[in-house]
């Protein structure tokens, strides 16, 4: 008898730990599955905030100056936010702080944040740890694109 349930209690303790292993590995892909998903919601914003702020643009007869959710802004002669200083840099936070004041992707913060200028486009990189880098393409009349690249 006590062989038994000494058998009993190791098939039971091996059922339990394969159930455990394969929650942890589902668990894994959903969790995979909602970065993505946090990734794709934030380009979502931030598109859908470029088109709020020129609408509204559009609507106030295209000023160079709109003031909008807090923000004193400098508009372009296209209808976007300049996400330029008024030293004239490239300010990169600012653009984030105005399109995607959340910052975060799935509680991430963007642990880096630079920008470049190459003829008339401007882009601004944002890096989320290990997980994602956001990458904003425009130049002066035209948001050109926002890409999530998986790192």
């Amino acid at each position: 008898m006590v062989e038994n349930q000494n058998r009993a209690t190791l098939v039971l303790c091996g059922l339990v730990a394969i159930i455990f292993v394969g929650l942890v590995f589902k668990f894994q892909l959903v969790a995979e599955e909602a970065r993505v998903t946090g990734a794709r919601l934030a380009k979502v914003w931030m598109l859908d905030s470029v088109q709020r702020y020129k609408e509204v643009w559009l609507l106030q007869g295209e000023p160079k100056q709109l003031e909008m959710d807090g923000f004193h802004l400098t508009m372009t002669e296209g209808g976007l936010v300049s996400p330029f200083s008024k030293q004239g840099d490239l300010d990169c936070a600012y653009w984030l702080a105005v399109h995607y004041p959340q910052r975060k992707i799935m509680a991430i913060e963007p642990s880096e944040i630079d920008g470049t200028i190459k003829s008339d486009l401007y882009i601004c990189n944002y890096t989320y740890k290990k997980a994602y880098k956001v990458i904003v393409t425009a130049n002066t009349n035209n948001l050109i694109s926002v890409e999530i690249l998986s790192e």
